[in-house]
C-alpha cells in the first residue's frame, strides 16, 4: 500500500485491525485510510512501524497505485498544509491538530477512569453492548412471526433488521465495536438486510469516508445516474427532470439492489460507480462473493414462494413490502447526511476540514433518530472519527462545534429530521433541473 506517496508492504504485519483493515489499502493510494484509522496512535509509534515495512527505492518505482489515474488533481487533499512544525503534527493544520488532541484526552480521561486502554475507551460500551443484544433478540423474536406469516411482522421486520444493521453491522465494519478485530468481521458478516461486506468496506470505507462528496472518488454520487441526479459532477439528463419520481423509486427499491445486482456489477466490471476499484481477489473470496449474493437474493426473494405454497397474495406481499420498507428506512438514514445545498459541492484540500464541511448533522437532541439511525445523526462527528463507536459521538458534538466555530470552520446542521428532508428535497429539485453552467 501506498501512504504518503512511501510504498509499503504489511504483508507480514500483524495488524490488530486483522486482515481485513490491511486489505482495504492494498495496492492503492492509502493515505486518508491510514490517517482516519489511527488518530489517536503517537505519529513517532505509527512512522517507525512503518518505516520497518518500507519497500526499497528501485522497487517501488515500479509499483503503481490501482486508484492512480482515479479522480481529479484539483480534488486530491493537501497533506502539507500543516501551520506546524513538530514532526508529530507534520500532515495537519491547527483545526485538524487541536481537534484530535482534545478528542484524544477525552477519551484518555475514560479510559484512566475504567482502567481500559485509550482504543478501548473509543469502542462500544457495556451499555452499548447491552442495546446491540437486545437489538439482535428483538430481531430474531420477528423473524419467527414473520416466517409465520404475521402481517404485522411484515411491516416491522424489515424495520427492525434495519435497526439492528444500523446499530452494529455499520459499527463493525468501521472497526468501531471492538479492538479484537475478528468480533468487527464477524458481526459485519452476520447482519441480514445489509450489503455484501466486501463491497461496503470498498465503497463505504475506502470511496464515501475518505472521499466525501469529491467527484469521481466517492461513489455515492453516482449510484443509478441515468435516473438521478446528486452532484453537479453527473452529467445532466433529461431523465433528470423526473427525478422527483425516480427518487422515490430509488428509495424503495435501492437498498435491495444495492445488496444484490451492484456488488455483482462491480465485481465484474472490477470497479464500483468508476469510483473505487475493487483490487485483486483470490478466487475462494470471488467465489464466497457470488455464492454470498445468491443466498442474499434466495433470503429475500426465493422462501415465500416455498413456505406459503397456495397463498398468493402473502408470496408477493412477504417479498415485495419488507425490501421496500427497508431500503426506505436505509434511504432516511442516510440521503440527508451529505446532500443539501449547503454541503454537497464543499471541498477543502484539508482533510479534517473537508470532512466537516461535506457532511451534514441532524436531531442530535432526539434519542430516537440517535436509535434509528445508529447514529448518523452525528454525521460531522462520524466522519471526523469513523473509528469512534457511535455511542461516544453525543460526547464529541460540543468539542467539535466549539473548535469549528474557533477557526471558522462551517458546522452543517438542522434541528430536527423534517428540516433535513426538507434541504434533501429542495436539493434534489434543484439538481434536477439543466445546469447552467458546467463546473465539473
Amino acid at each position: 500500500m501506498q501512504i504518503h506517496g512511501v510504498w509499503y508492504d504489511v504483508t507480514d504485519f500483524k495488524h490488530p485491525g486483522g486482515p481485513v483493515a490491511l486489505n482495504l489499502g492494498r495496492d492503492r493510494d492509502a493515505t486518508s485510510l491510514f490517517e482516519a484509522h489511527h488518530a489517536f496512535t503517537p505519529r513517532t509509534r505509527l512512522e517507525g512501524l512503518l518505516n520497518k515495512y518500507r519497500v526499497p527505492d528501485e522497487r517501488a518505482a515500479r509499483l503503481r497505485a490501482i486508484d492512480a489515474d482515479i479522480g481529479k488533481p484539483e480534488y486530491r487533499f493537501d497533506w502539507s498544509l500543516s501551520t506546524k512544525p513538530e514532526p508529530s503534527d507534520g500532515v495537519f493544520t491547527d483545526f485538524a491538530t487541536e481537534l484530535r488532541a482534545r478528542v484524544k484526552a477525552h477519551f484518555a480521561k475514560k479510559a484512566h477512569e475504567q482502567g481500559i486502554t485509550l482504543l478501548q475507551a473509543t469502542k462500544a460500551t457495556w451499555a452499548r453492548w447491552f442495546c446491540m443484544t437486545l437489538c439482535t433478540v428483538c430481531f430474531l423474536a420477528s423473524i419467527v412471526a414473520f416466517v409465520h406469516g404475521s402481517w404485522i411482522a411484515m411491516v416491522l421486520t424489515p424495520i427492525v433488521a434495519w435497526v439492528y444493521a444500523a446499530n452494529i453491522s455499520h459499527d463493525a465494519m468501521h472497526f468501531s465495536v471492538s479492538t479484537v478485530w475478528w468480533i468487527n468481521a464477524g458481526l459485519g458478516y452476520i447482519c441480514p438486510f445489509m450489503s455484501s461486506p466486501l463491497q461496503w468496506y470498498r465503497q463505504h470505507v475506502v470511496g464515501h469516508h475518505a472521499y466525501p462528496n469529491v467527484p469521481f472518488r466517492d461513489p455515492d454520487l453516482a449510484h443509478a445516474p441515468a435516473f438521478m441526479r446528486v452532484h453537479p459532477s453527473v452529467r445532466w439528463r433529461p431523465a433528470h427532470l423526473w427525478q422527483r419520481f425516480s427518487t422515490a423509486l430509488v428509495w424503495t427499491f435501492g437498498a435491495t439492489l444495492y445488496m444484490t445486482v451492484v456488488p455483482l456489477k462491480a465485481l465484474y466490471l472490477g470497479i464500483l460507480n468508476r469510483s473505487v476499484p475493487v483490487g485483486k481477489l483470490s478466487t475462494t473470496r470471488t467465489t464466497v462473493h457470488v455464492l454470498g449474493r445468491l443466498v442474499t437474493a434466495a433470503l429475500l426473494w426465493g422462501w415465500q414462494w416455498y413456505v406459503f405454497q397456495g397463498d398468493l397474495p402473502r408470496q408477493v406481499l412477504f417479498t415485495v413490502v419488507p425490501m421496500l420498507i427497508h431500503s426506505l428506512c436505509f434511504m432516511l438514514a442516510t440521503q440527508v447526511n451529505h446532500l443539501t445545498e449547503e454541503n454537497s459541492t464543499c471541498f477543502s484540500s484539508e482533510y479534517y476540514t473537508h470532512q466537516v464541511i461535506t457532511s451534514h448533522s441532524f436531531a442530535q437532541t432526539s434519542s430516537l433518530t440517535f436509535w434509528f439511525s445508529g447514529g448518523l445523526n452525528f454525521q460531522i462527528e462520524h466522519h471526523l472519527f469513523p473509528t469512534v463507536n457511535h455511542c461516544h459521538l453525543h460526547e464529541l458534538h460540543p468539542i467539535v462545534k466549539e473548535l469549528c466555530a474557533k477557526y471558522n470552520v462551517p458546522y452543517h446542521e438542522s434541528p430536527n429530521f423534517i428540516v433535513a428532508l426538507q434541504k434533501y428535497g429542495k436539493y434534489i429539485g434543484a439538481m434536477s433541473m439543466p445546469p447552467t453552467e458546467i463546473d465539473y
